[in-house]
This record gives structure tokens, C-alpha cells and sequence, in this order.
């Protein structure tokens, strides 16, 4: 061997070495962010097994059941630091984890939104829930809708709040996630570290254009968002979900249920186009566009939210009663 040559194996060593210790120091820094985080935000609720899984729900108030169901990214925080206590005023308010987000665990097919409905299902009935009305925001929305595709006799009305039943563009950074091997590998190095400023900003464009994030809620769905097992689950209902939403939009008119839709005319995140095709493929719907809203409606209009459920019992009563609705 040269001397060149023995520098340049010289050189590929220490560049492997150096760039070692970077990766072990990121994962170790990304561990120390992820237990600083769960410290701040510890569970808010109690749990619950179900299929081999724990769910994690917080559960407040008396009367009809209402079950609240957070979007991308999002946990019981989105409903807590919304519109969980004006919920619990008039019925028995109930926002789980989704599987793979908050505290909640999820299987390995746990991507599909009828696997999530299954066990959110699963998890209510655990708790005594009959005939809940679902409120699912966001990809939360197609979840309850998936829910009331495959129970319809255990629902009694669904409310969505800004969903996206047709599905929509998928980031690159999921994508990236998304990929066998590399995805494990940015998630438990760069991107916790790198992440709370795009969460920021993301956040900021679902309020727009009425407002932006609270400061609260941007360091809560943060702490959630930015662990490598929730970055996953996260970029794993994007790519891989898309399966279970393909077979749901074909069928968006067996829907048996009262379902109310109301979408914000200027969401950024989600076209109202979407809410307004939901409309019409679902015989039992209503459409409600707030005029001038963005994505986070539960935040920005709680009236709405609650004026929403009340339609949906009002016209699951109208279906026992025998009327139309």
C-alpha cells in the first residue's frame, strides 16, 4: 500500500468515526428531547386495553356520548385545550390517543383507518359506550367515518370537522419517513432535533388565516408530535392509510348514519371542494361552511363544534322517530 493510499484509508476511518458519533450523538440528544417532553406532558387521562393495545382517553362529563377524535400529528390536547369542556357541559365527552399517537399503542396494520376505528370501538365499548356521536377532525374526520361505514348500528350520528375524505398531497418529509430503514433512521436522529420550528409553522398555517397557533398548544403537540414512534405513525397513515381511504370514498354513500360536515371556506390544509363532494355522496348529510375559517375549527368556533353534535342526535332521533332527515 502507497502512502496515498494509507492516507485515504486514513481519511475514510475518521470520516466514518466522526460521522458515527454524530448519528450516536443525535439519537441520544433526540432521547433526551423525547423524555424532557413526556415530562412536561405526561398522560392527561386513564387507559385502556384493547386487542393487545393500550389506549390512552381522558373522559369528562354526564348524558348522550360524544367521542373526540384528534387528526394528524394531534392527541387529547387538540380537544383539552379546544372545546373538551364545552363539550362535557351537555354530554359525556370522550377524546382518545389515535393508535400510534399521544400515549396510545398500535399494531403493525394500525395505518388503516378502519383498524383505528376498530379500536376506538373496541376501546368505548371497554368503557360502557353505546351509540356514541363521533367527532373526528381532520384525518380524525375519516377515521369516524370509516367507524360508522363498519358499525353503523353502533353509531348515532358522525360530525367531521375540516376532514379530508378524498385524501390530498403527501409531504416529502413523510414520504422519507414512510421508507423502510431510512425513515427509522431520521426519525431517531435529525428530525426531532431539527423539527419544532416546521411544527411552528405548520401549525400556524392550519389557523391561518384567522389566527395563529397558541403558544400552549404549539409546545403540546410538539412534545407529542416530535418522538420518533409518532413521526412514524404520523407518515404511516399518510402513505400507507391511503389503502383503507381509497376503499372508503367508494363507498361514502352507504353511509346509514346522520353526518354533519362542516368545513371552514378558507382552510388552507384541506379544499372545502372535499366537504362539498362528501355532501353530496352521502344521502343523510349536512353541509355547514363556515365563512372565512381555516383548519382548526375546534379551536377558532366551538359554537359550531357543539351545534354540529346537536344536529347529528337531532337526526338520529328523526331516523328512530321514522321521519327523514
Amino acid at each position: 500500500m502507497t502512502r496515498d493510499d494509507r492516507k485515504r484509508s486514513r481519511a475514510v476511518l475518521i470520516g466514518l468515526v466522526a460521522s458515527t458519533a454524530l448519528l450516536v450523538s443525535l439519537t441520544l440528544y433526540t432521547d433526551h428531547i423525547v423524555r424532557r417532553a413526556e415530562a412536561r406532558h405526561p398522560p392527561l387521562g386513564g387507559f385502556v386495553s384493547v386487542d393487545g393495545c393500550t389506549m390512552h382517553y381522558v373522559e369528562k362529563g354526564t348524558g348522550p356520548p360524544v367521542i373526540l377524535i384528534h387528526g394528524d400529528g394531534g392527541s387529547v390536547y387538540d380537544w383539552t385545550m379546544s372545546v373538551f369542556d364545552r363539550v362535557a357541559r351537555d354530554y359525556r365527552a370522550i377524546a382518545f390517543d389515535r393508535p400510534g399517537f399521544g400515549y396510545s399503542e398500535r399494531p403493525a396494520d394500525g395505518a388503516s383507518p378502519f383498524v383505528q376505528a376498530r379500536l376506538i370501538r373496541d376501546a368505548a365499548a371497554e368503557l360502557g359506550v353505546e351509540k356514541p356521536v363521533l367527532v373526528g377532525h381532520s384525518r380524525g374526520g375519516n377515521v369516524a367515518l370509516a367507524y360508522a361505514l363498519s358499525y353503523p348500528g353502533d353509531v348515532a350520528g358522525v360530525v367531521t370537522l375540516a376532514a379530508a375524505p378524498y385524501g390530498g398531497r403527501i409531504a416529502l418529509h413523510n414520504r422519507m419517513l414512510a421508507t423502510p430503514l431510512v425513515g427509522p433512521a431520521l426519525a431517531h436522529t435529525v428530525f426531532v432535533p431539527l423539527g419544532k420550528g416546521a411544527v411552528r409553522a405548520g401549525l400556524d398555517a392550519a389557523f391561518a388565516p384567522e389566527s395563529i397557533a397558541p403558544p400552549d398548544y404549539v409546545d403540546a403537540y410538539a412534545a407529542y408530535e416530535l418522538r420518533p414512534r409518532q413521526l412514524l405513525a404520523h407518515a404511516a397513515d399518510q402513505v400507507r392509510g391511503r389503502r383503507g381511504k381509497e376503499r372508503m370514498r367508494e363507498r361514502y354513500d352507504e353511509l346509514d348514519v346522520p353526518v354533519v360536515i362542516l368545513h371552514g371556506t378558507a382552510d388552507r390544509n384541506v379544499p372545502i371542494e372535499q366537504a362539498r363532494k362528501l355532501h353530496r355522496a352521502a344521502s343523510r348529510s349536512w353541509l355547514i361552511e363556515v365563512e372565512g375559517a381555516g383548519h382548526e375549527l375546534m379551536f377558532l368556533h366551538p359554537d359550531a363544534v357543539t351545534a354540529g353534535i346537536e344536529e347529528a342526535l337531532e337526526g338520529a332521533r328523526s331516523k328512530v322517530d321514522g321521519a327523514s332527515w
